[in-house]
């Protein structure tokens, strides 16, 4: 890819990673404390985490529906998913990478709030924006390969807006059992099976179709392992997570139903 390409898409991380280190900062500070009575209540370890998750949520809006056009719309990436790329493709993922780098500077800035969820979960925590850092920056961004594979798996943030909604309805003290706990809980299953499990499929169709191609000869080792063996990690990884919020949203639902009939 040429430099002057390579240079315009780390400079729109860059500008990302400012845009939402401004919001997580200032902005949502801001508009929290004046709009929710719940926020002004919140611990400081507390705010951290809300300000996160709305940074988090704006994210998931930009890149999750921008993702799936991609990947319906944009033939330059359906016609090589190894080597096609396209400048819209690699924005939203540079859009990405600014969002990864920004939240990965909150966990460690702010690690003596983060310690409450435990050293493994934080360790994965940063494993996995570690991860997401090194698979778009060297794979998408540097040498413009496996964007196709990588939109795709954008595709996923879709889900994310229904996870920081759970966490939002939990800390305002919604109850289980009500009509907005019980609607974010069947959507952010129904999301989670349309984005992360029914996705799985046809993801590993297209990896099977280019797997030992001369274009797949060409990657990196590294390459080859993010695409086989990291997405294969993550997809178990989503299987197990989905059985979870499958089991937590049937509890929801009787909860629900219980409340109701009484």
């Amino acid at each position: 890819m040429e430099a002057l390409r390579i240079v315009e898409y780390y400079t729109a991380a860059v500008v990302w990673c400012v845009v939402y280190g401004i919001v997580f900062k200032y902005i949502s500070p801001w508009l929290s404390f004046r709009l929710s009575k719940t926020y002004r209540q919140l611990t400081l370890g507390q705010r951290i985490d809300w300000d996160s998750r709305i940074t988090s949520t704006l994210n998931s809006l930009i890149t999750g529906p921008i993702s799936v056009y991609l990947i319906l719309s944009d033939f330059e990436l359906g016609e090589n998913p190894i080597w096609g790329h396209s400048r819209p493709a690699l924005h939203i993922l540079a859009v990405m990478v600014g969002f990864t780098l920004t939240d990965l500077l909150n966990l460690l800035y702010y690690y003596s709030y983060w310690k409450y969820m435990g050293a493994l979960e934080y360790a994965g925590y940063i494993a996995h924006h570690v991860g997401v850092l090194v698979a778009y920056i060297m794979c998408c961004l540097t040498f413009g390969n496996l964007t196709y594979f990588a939109v795709f798996r954008l595709t996923c943030e879709n889900s994310t807006l229904f996870v920081n909604t759970k966490w939002l309805l939990d800390t305002k003290g919604f109850s289980k059992s009500s009509k907005p706990y019980v609607v974010n809980s069947l959507a952010l299953a129904l999301s989670w099976f349309v984005f992360r499990i029914a996705a799985i499929p046809p993801y590993w169709y297209v990896v099977y179709t280019v797997y030992g191609t001369a274009q797949y000869n060409r990657l990196l080792t590294i390459n080859k392992y993010i695409l086989i063996v990291v997405c294969l990690m993550l997809d178990v990884l989503n299987i197990e997570w989905f059985s979870r919020i499958v089991r937590g949203a049937k509890r929801i639902l009787q909860k629900s139903k219980q409340a109701h009939s009484e």
